[in-house]
């Protein structure tokens, strides 16, 4: 039984020898321990502060209605795993611990395929992996997501490892299944996936693998991206049957539109590409460093490209998959038909930068000779990941300040309900409408509130009108820890939608709080704020 399992599932039998037992491999630690320090460095602030807001808000505590959610998207894995690791509570640093370490093994596992042994090269590629908008944007707002998260993309390069080094139904099967885990995790890390199948394809080619078998593995791979996403559709469609849940905005939804706006989404998928890549959020005067980089690693892959001439199949190959690759970076814009597509879905545009390490370093590809392309690399990828690091305490320092104002304006209203003589605590109903009156922050912030969940200033606030309700109930209910009574959800839809609400003066006005219809009507701002 060993040697038919040793026949069918071995790929590459050398290529394995080259590289260390896979639990004797040092790199192990070593990953860990860089991944450790990049997270600390850039996202300690967020992991060790309770700054809950916009959709992490929502889900401080993920009851049955959060359950509910995420099986409407499709991410039915999530429950799952929370019940197993870290129960309902969304708890930062746990939550922070466990994806460094999920980052970490990713890295590990990506250090054996890429072959990359030099302590630079993977102390750049972890900060690459940890220390990006992405991993900012889920730690801001979006802290109950991180590790699930990270595991899908755990889940999706061990796919890759099975794919790479294995052959045979066994592993074919295994790397199906855990592409279709992370599915049901998040989408967007099959992005992840297929990006690091064409890295590797092309750091083979440039190592004068074979082109021929480089180009059937290529085909094996499809095969375990599409068999993973054809069970995950037939999947999540049973289970929605089963509990008689309708989609939200789910990837992979309504399939036949993706074909009929095929030629639409494909332009829109590769400008996308270029604009998460010089995202708006970074600041104007740090574009040049970004645009720097494009330049210098297009230059590279150009010297890659002439120094193949005299090679047209694998030459054309090459080319292929470079035109291919910013495609399949941003695949979630087409699967999602460019809806909900935002900075958390971008995990794989970063990667680029990935692509630049190893053309410049890799001795597989030899595009640069001497030492100063190479501390130019160093130089430009640093500065970009220092950049990251900055923008990430900033960003954490941000949602602290907006916790603080936005625990002293509702406690402030607080105060104004409970001195009126209408109001009888634990009895009388309340509606909150909108949100944002009162409390605005300087413009020194810029650019940055152009990341998804950055945009609001006030913790309550939510991009989902009918959220606010949630939002409020989460707010009173796990971090004020208030008996407020909050009306009906019906209610309160009428009377946001009243013209009388309308009328009425937001926060900080003496008549922001109003009877209504037997209903304690408070207006802290308009919606959009």
């Amino acid at each position: 039984m060993i040697e038919w399992i040793r026949g069918h599932c071995l790929s590459d039998t050398e290529t394995l020898r080259q590289e260390p037992c896979l639990w004797k491999d040092r790199r192990l630690v070593f990953c860990l321990v860089s991944v450790l320090i990049w997270g600390l460095i850039a996202h300690g602030y967020g992991f060790l502060n309770c700054n809950f807001s916009h959709d992490s808000l929502n889900a401080f505590y993920a009851d049955t209605r959060e359950d509910q959610w995420k099986l409407e998207n499709g991410r039915f894995i999530v429950p799952v795993y929370r019940a197993l690791f870290r129960g309902r509570f969304a708890l930062p640093w746990l939550i922070g611990l466990l994806a460094l370490v999920f980052i970490g093994l990713s890295l590990f596992l990506m250090a054996r395929m890429l072959k990359l042994h030099s302590p630079l090269l993977l102390v750049l590629t972890s900060g690459i992996l940890t220390v990006n908008l992405s991993v900012t944007a889920q730690t801001a707002t979006y802290i109950h997501e991180l590790d699930c998260n990270c595991l899908a993309l755990l889940l999706a390069v061990g796919a890759v490892y099975l794919w790479y080094f294995y052959r045979g139904w066994l592993p074919f099967l295994g790397g199906s299944a855990l592409i279709f885990l992370s599915l049901g995790i998040y989408q967007s890390y099959f992005a992840a996936a297929a990006t690091l199948m064409i890295l590797l394809s092309l750091m083979d080619l440039f190592q004068e693998e074979d082109v021929s078998f480089v180009f059937l593995r290529g085909l094996r791979g499809i095969a375990v991206l599409l068999t993973a996403m054809a069970g995950y559709c037939l999947f999540s469609e049973i289970l929605r049957r089963v509990f008689h849940v309708a989609a939200t905005y789910e990837i992979l939804e309504q399939s036949a539109n993706i074909l009929q706006d095929l030629p639409r989404l494909i332009g829109g998928t590769y400008s996308n590409f270029f604009r998460a890549l010089h995202n708006p959020a970074y600041p104007d005067s740090f574009r040049g460093v970004l645009y720097l980089v494009d330049f210098m690693l297009l230059a590279e892959l150009a010297c890659i490209l002439i120094r193949r001439r005299r090679e047209p199949v694998r030459l054309l190959l090459i080319a292929a998959l470079l035109c291919v690759l910013p495609f399949v970076m941003n695949l979630t814009f087409l699967l999602a038909q460019g809806d909900q597509v935002h900075d958390l879905t971008y995990y794989s545009v970063w990667l680029v930068w990935l692509l630049y390490l190893l053309v410049t370093f890799h001795p597989a590809a030899g595009s640069v000779k001497g030492r100063w392309p190479k501390v130019v690399c160093v130089f430009l990828v640093g500065m970009i990941l220092w950049q990251n690091v900055v923008f990430a305490n900033t960003a954490y320092m941000k949602k602290q300040v907006a916790e603080k104002a936005t625990y002293s304006t509702i406690t402030r209203v607080l105060d104004r309900i409970e001195q009126r003589e209408d109001y009888v605590y634990c009895e009388t109903p309340v509606a909150f409408i909108g949100t944002g009156g009162g409390i605005r922050f300087p413009d020194e912030y810029g650019n940055m509130r152009k990341l998804v969940g950055l945009h609001l200033n006030d913790s309550i606030g939510v991009d989902i009108p009918f959220d606010f309700y949630n939002a409020y109930r989460a707010y009173f209910r796990y971090v004020l820890d208030y008996p407020i009574v909050l009306c009906g959800e019906a209610k309160w839809r009428e009377l946001k939608n009243s013209d009388t609400v309308a009328r009425m003066p937001a926060f900080p006005s003496p008549d922001c709080i109003q009877m209504i219809d037997g209903v304690l009507v408070v207006k802290m701002g308009e919606e959009a704020e």
